[in-house]
């Protein structure tokens, strides 16, 4: 660690399940939340001074509340050593509790920061396992960290995962309705068993999921994103959301769906269709009077990075 020196960190928004691959497959995407750090010798982590812009710089918590600094704690911790406090200051592109993995975001840039700061006792699978041990699953934390289409699963503590690059000419439009779903309340909707023929329909689908991107054939979008684990029931919770699916899909999108737990609809397009798909589905929730705005998105690929 180099006093005053300003540490800078970057980390994409992700966005988790794409349909079928509930809890499993994430995907990261070319937003980005910015995270600049000058330590201060002798002052202690819970002083940072945290300020920020953007996406709910008026909700930022400081201490323990704050998902960076606990994230930074608990890595200092795993590695038997403590990280100082400093100035914070945070550049939030990455809408809260939209479906955009704006917490897992948040705990990848702590301890990725604290990894920095500690001269890299952990590499990148290690930053994964603790990522997605905080967040509880690691759909997220494995775009996050790694970039481009993941697949991870979490067991004992350790995340296996495995990355592919998405079709540089799709494109990601995100439309985000003006109003918060928080994980825990869409996790609280879902059934706690499935009839088996909703287990297979899954499997099914899931195959056809991963073909249309290893494979790049976009035909296999829509019915790999035809989930029914999840979707159905979130569907409720956000008003217009399948006039917004069934939107995109009519103006050229390969497919939509929820993107992680909601209220964000995610489209896959091509490029030369991505802003009639946008302004459709921004239309599909206006027609259940819900204000929202589209982004058109590239894909990421690097996943955190110091910059």
């Amino acid at each position: 660690m180099t006093e005053n020196k300003t540490y800078i960190v970057r980390v994409p928004a992700t966005t988790a399940n794409i349909g079928s691959g509930f809890d499993t497959l994430g995907m990261s995407l070319g937003l980005y939340n910015v995270v600049q750090f000058v330590p201060t010798e002798g002052k202690a982590l819970l002083e940072t001074e945290i300020s920020a812009e953007g996406e709910g710089a008026g909700q930022i918590t400081s201490g323990l509340d704050n998902m960076i600094i606990k994230a930074m704690d608990e890595t200092a911790k795993r590695a038997g050593k403590t990280v100082p406090g400093g100035k914070m200051y945070l550049i939030n592109r990455i809408p809260f509790a939209r479906g955009l993995g704006s917490s897992s975001a948040a705990i990848a840039s702590g301890v990725f920061l604290a990894n920095m700061l500690m001269g890299e006792p952990f590499n990148r699978k290690e930053i994964l396992d603790i990522t997605a041990e905080m967040e509880g699953h690691p759909d997220n934390a494995a775009p996050a960290i790694l970039g481009g289409f993941c697949m991870a699963l979490l067991k004992n503590g350790n995340v296996t995962a495995e990355r592919i690059d998405i079709p540089s000419h799709w494109k990601a439009v995100v439309t985000i309705p003006d109003f918060e779903l928080h994980t825990e309340k869409a996790r609280a909707v879902l059934p706690k068993t499935y009839p088996r023929s909703d287990a297979v329909h899954n499997i099914g689908a899931v195959s056809f999921l991963m073909a249309a991107f290893m494979y790049q054939k976009p035909e296999y979008l829509k019915l790999g994103l035809d989930d029914v684990i999840h979707v159905p029931y979130r569907l409720g919770l956000i008003p217009g959301a399948s006039d917004v699916i069934r939107n995109a899909e009519r103006a050229g999108a390969y497919g939509a769906t929820i993107s992680g737990s909601g209220p964000t609809i995610i489209a896959f397009a091509p490029a030369e269709l991505a802003e009639k798909v946008g302004i459709a589905m921004v239309n599909g929730f206006a027609a259940a009077h819900m204000t929202s705005r589209y982004l058109v998105l590239d894909f990421d690929h690097n996943g955190i990075m110091s910059v």
